[in-house]
């Protein structure tokens, strides 16, 4: 083959590299990606189980100090941004290994539980979020009975049972605690159809029967 035909061969393969660069390039982040996202999924599961269980066997006060009034400090719910060693959100934040996790209430606009994926999507994308509910529960059904609200720095009760879910369980109810982790991840490049909040959103809730008494 001639030198001419050589180049023109070379600039045949450059124009076809050019021409599938792309499809290449957004095949392998797409890979990368999706990889994150499953590594933040399973530590936002990881997240919400292993806070769970610490909070079902943590002696929470059902009154008084750390329990509805802001500011008074407790050893299960805490409003700070790095949360005290041994707290709630603190264990789930540890456990949260691929995902940034932060001490703050998961959204709800839409009174729909645990939180959807749109609500989730208001996020800042690459962190997330705790709720920490506590739900009585006997033979007519389970009812939300106290709530923990970061922002507020307090517990949220619930008529008619105001500390009933923070008793320990007997033969005719039974105690729920449930965590929720919730996570807006955020993709390396903006691919289209790795957009959305369907697509970029995850969340784990994680109900125990509490073991205090």
């Amino acid at each position: 083959m001639s030198e001419r035909g050589h180049q023109q061969r070379r600039g045949q393969s450059l124009v076809e590299f050019a021409m599938l660069a792309p499809v290449l390039f957004a095949v392998i982040f797409a890979g990368i990606d999706y990889g994150g996202y499953f590594a933040s999924r399973l530590s936002v599961e990881n997240a919400a189980r292993v806070a769970v269980r610490a909070a079902a066997v943590e002696v929470c006060p059902t009154s008084g100090t750390g329990f509805s009034s802001a500011g008074e400090p407790s050893a299960c719910w805490t409003k700070a941004t790095t949360p005290a060693l041994g707290t709630i959100e603190q264990v789930a934040i540890s456990a949260a290994a691929d995902a940034k996790i932060l001490n703050k209430d998961c959204p709800d606009s839409d009174s729909v539980w645990p939180p959807s994926p749109t609500d989730l999507a208001t996020l800042t994308p690459g962190t997330g979020c705790i709720s920490i509910r506590y739900y009585y529960v006997s033979s007519s059904g389970q009812s939300i009975c106290a709530a923990w609200s970061q922002v507020a720095d307090q517990m949220t009760t619930y008529s008619p049972y105001p500390t009933d879910c923070l008793i320990s369980a007997s033969a005719s109810a039974a105690d729920i605690v449930q965590v929720v982790v919730g996570y807006n991840y955020q993709p390396l490049v903006p691919i289209p159809w790795f957009q959305g909040a369907g697509l970029t959103t995850t969340s784990a809730e994680t109900q125990l029967e509490l073991e205090q008494g």
